[in-house]
């Protein structure tokens, strides 16, 4: 399925009018909080370990519909289909690596919530020696029944945030020169 596909499959979602109750909605909204902080615990750097428990928390019952876009649109190496933690973790460890890049993750928004997809701003903040580098987003999320990760949908400007690393990479490179 295109970018554009599971855009829409989303989209649709959110304008069906919910049918759970106000209940539903907060056990909803717990479960894609806390597949969030998996990867992107409060307070502190995300870890390997961090990256792990948040791709065992991968839906296995419905790995057909999985689908993981960082960032949404971003084109080849930015998007998984029906893909297993295994898929999801190497990923990570190849986009964003926590052994080399120290990084988080911070819920900036109330975190809304229609039918299994929860919707919320968020905050990239990243550390590269005394360069500091940070990137709002707007992200999807759809869970299961058990809470387990569907779809991961997160729209930033990806320029913008190439050229802020860049930026910080240009100046730890002068640094090194110093």
């Amino acid at each position: 399925m295109s970018t554009i596909t599971h855009l829409f499959h989303l989209t649709c979602l959110l304008l069906i009018p919910a049918t759970s109750s106000a209940m539903g909605a907060e056990i909803i909204r717990s479960q894609c909080i806390n597949a969030f902080e998996l990867a992107f615990p409060k307070q502190q750097w995300t870890t390997e370990n961090d990256l792990r428990a948040f791709v065992d928390n991968v839906s296995t019952d419905r790995k057909a519909d999985t689908y993981f876009a960082c960032p949404l649109g971003g084109g080849i190496g930015s998007e998984l289909s029906n893909f297993d933690n295994a898929d999801l973790l190497e990923w990570f460890l190849t986009a964003f690596n926590p052994n080399v890049l120290r990084y988080t993750e911070i819920i900036m928004s109330e975190v809304s919530v229609v039918n299994n997809v929860c919707s919320m701003d968020k905050l990239f903040f990243a550390s590269i020696g005394n360069c500091h580098v940070h990137a709002m987003s707007r992200l999807m999320i759809e869970v299961d029944e058990d809470g387990k990760l569907v779809r991961w949908l997160d729209h930033f400007d990806q320029e913008d945030l190439n050229q802020k690393m860049g930026v910080c990479n240009l100046q730890l490179g002068e640094n090194d020169e110093l």
